[in-house]
């Protein structure tokens, strides 16, 4: 997998969705905005066990980004009212799925947020999916899940 950053982040920055969105963000994903504003990702792969699918990662959101419609204040404002409390759109699949990080108690973690219903498993009632407990956990599968085998 390869991080390929947007640029230099700045803790205004992370401080500043922390409270527009009125979340607490865990300390790896603070330092990974502050480190790569967003980025690219190449060849990282993830796998959701209740979908039992690899997936394959496109990017993280950066606070403030060139393209307005791929950055956190954007993505979150625009499709807020369809994700939990306590919880951020962080990054996307190439395709239609998102990556939602929730910062609440027991649902801790981050999930896959399939709101496309792109697979036959997801429905009104079941479209999120757990992949990890930590935004550390989750770069650690985007480097070590191989490619899928035909």
């Amino acid at each position: 997998m390869k991080i390929i950053g947007y640029e230099k982040g700045s803790l205004e920055n992370v401080n500043e969705i922390e409270k527009k969105f009125d979340i607490l963000l865990p300390e790896d994903y603070k330092k990974f905005l502050i480190k790569y504003n967003g980025a690219d990702i190449v060849d990282g792969i993830f796998y959701v066990k209740d979908l039992e699918q690899k997936i394959l990662m496109g990017g993280f959101y950066g606070v403030e980004s060139d393209n307005k419609k791929i950055g956190l204040i954007n993505q979150n404002e625009e499709y807020g009212d369809d994700i939990p409390d306590n919880s951020l759109l962080i990054g996307s699949d190439p395709g239609s799925g998102w990556i939602l990080l929730v910062n609440d108690g027991e649902n801790n973690g981050i999930w896959y947020y399939d709101h496309s219903y792109f697979f036959s498993q997801s429905t009104d009632e079941l479209n999120t999916y757990f992949i990890c407990e930590t935004f550390s956990e989750f770069l650690t599968i985007l480097e070590t899940t191989p490619p899928p085998t035909e």
